[in-house]
């Protein structure tokens, strides 16, 4: 995957100091990782910092790669399987943060909260099926979720819980890190946990991530200080999982810190790798407030005629408990009246006319035919599989 801001997001091409190991960091589907596992054996007894830390995240994830490469085989032949290995579903879309880069700015489902009910009969239907991995969380911040059964009161652990039973080997969360309700997530199942800290000064971390509170001052400081309680829980119980990354998007208000970011969390015990995450444009909902027209304009030139590996490979859920085609639908538009939970499963919606038709359309991209919006608009097809 190309980086969608080529003229202001950090690069390099040569090794980073990071505090005295030479690192140029993992590339993978949406960033490139910096191991502190790799970092630590390396400064250490030496060897090669990025090959160590690939080595030990394989043998932690050992199915990753293979059902990667089933899925990447599957979209260049363009099949379909009858049910999809990976979900992305959505708890709930309200968020204590308006980013400016997140569509969540302008969705048409803000503040909803999943039914359980909704959530435990997809799982049934997952358990039936062979599944892999599902991301709990799509524009909202997860940890925020509450919901019940009966008179019973549950959280995002039950979620995790559940997903586990239904089979999904990984299960992994993203948060902004500013709950203070994450020690749930030290013993139930949880494969990886995603900080997204965008920053390393106030000043930029609120231009990234604004609070929806008014005059939210300290909220760099709390975010960092709820993350580091919950890394230094988990080392001191000697959890392996969840697998911690620490984030960084890669945009022009980030571009100074990024080395610092790495230096200072790939130091912190708990913490397994730091992420350095390319930037998704969302022009389709949010136009050129995120990246430049002239920067969109290179990444379109590459993908206008590729078919959306979404199409393929994930299933999608959203916290009204909608079926729809794509995670980043942030106006729910790639769907249909009657694509809800209660009215069908996710099969007959996945193998239903109207997937298959917008796949159809996609393939028709590459001999000059046109998509329906707001995939016209859209460039982010080519995260999913990282081909």
């Amino acid at each position: 995957m190309e980086i969608v801001n080529p003229q202001t997001s950090f690069w390099w091409k040569v090794p980073l100091n990071i505090n005295g190991v030479g690192m140029m960091g993992v590339l993978e589907k949406q960033g490139i990782s910096f191991s502190r596992h790799g970092y630590l054996e390396a400064k250490q007894h030496g060897g090669d910092a990025d090959a160590i830390g690939r080595a030990i995240r394989r043998r932690h994830r050992p199915l990753s790669q293979s059902v990667l490469t089933s899925a990447r085989e599957e979209y260049t032949k363009r099949e379909v399987r009858p049910f999809p290995r990976y979900f992305i579903i959505e708890p709930t879309s309200y968020c204590n943060r308006k980013c400016f880069f997140c569509p969540i700015t302008v969705t048409n489902r803000y503040g909803a909260a999943m039914k359980w009910e909704h959530f435990t009969k997809l799982m049934d239907e997952c358990a039936e099926n062979d599944v892999y991995g599902i991301s709990l969380y799509q524009l909202g911040e997860s940890m925020l979720w509450r919901g019940k059964e009966g008179v019973l009161k549950k959280n995002i652990s039950h979620m995790v819980s559940m997903a586990k039973w239904a089979g999904f080997r990984a299960v992994n969360i993203s948060t902004n890190g500013d709950v203070d309700n994450l020690d749930l997530l030290l013993d139930c199942g949880l494969s990886d946990l995603f900080f997204s800290i965008d920053g390393t000064t106030p000043e930029v971390y609120s231009e990234n991530r604004p609070s929806t509170k008014p005059n939210d001052v300290n909220a760099f400081e709390r975010t960092v200080e709820h993350t580091r309680a919950f890394l230094e829980a988990k080392d001191r119980e000697g959890l392996t999982d969840p697998w911690c990354r620490l984030q960084i998007i890669n945009n022009h208000l980030t571009a100074p810190q990024v080395v610092d970011f790495i230096r200072y969390w790939i130091e912190v015990p708990g913490v397994d790798d730091v992420f350095v995450k390319h930037l998704d444009e969302m022009g389709a909902w949010l136009g050129n407030t995120v990246v430049s027209a002239e920067e969109s304009a290179q990444k379109r030139e590459r993908v206008s005629q590729m078919p959306c590996q979404h199409l393929w490979a994930i299933g999608s859920m959203t916290a009204t408990g909608k079926f729809n085609a794509c995670c980043h639908d942030a106006l729910t538009e790639l769907t249909t009246a009657d694509a809800n939970i209660d009215n069908m499963t996710f099969a007959d919606w996945w193998n239903g006319d109207y997937m298959n038709a917008l796949r159809g359309e996609h393939i028709g991209l590459q001999t000059g035919g046109e998509v329906r919006t707001p995939c016209r608009n859209c460039l982010e097809r080519d995260p999913w599989l990282g081909i």
